[in-house]
């Protein structure tokens, strides 16, 4: 073995042990949170359109939306349908 071999194989053992670390999965644990939140929280607004479109009302579907009915849920719906009603 030359001594690339053997750096190459050094790194990626190391990089293994990092990664095997649970420390070192918890950004990734962070970002899959927020993505399933956006996630539900589009469909949430998906499938609330779909109802109140019978009612002509409407809630856009954008990011700023999407993020509160995502990270607040059905409370944070309700205060989006409020606002829309009552303020714009």
């Amino acid at each position: 073995m030359d001594s690339v071999t053997v750096g190459i194989v050094v790194v990626v053992a190391g990089l293994v042990f990092v990664l095997m670390n649970q420390g070192a999965w918890n950004w990734v644990k962070w970002a899959g949170w927020a993505v399933g939140n956006l996630v539900i929280g589009g469909i949430i607004l998906f499938l609330f359109n779909l109802v109140a479109e019978s009612f002509a009302f409407e809630i856009p579907i954008n990011p700023v939306t999407v993020t509160v009915a995502g990270f607040l849920g059905f409370p944070g719906l309700a205060a989006l349908v409020i606002i829309k009603q009552f303020i714009l």
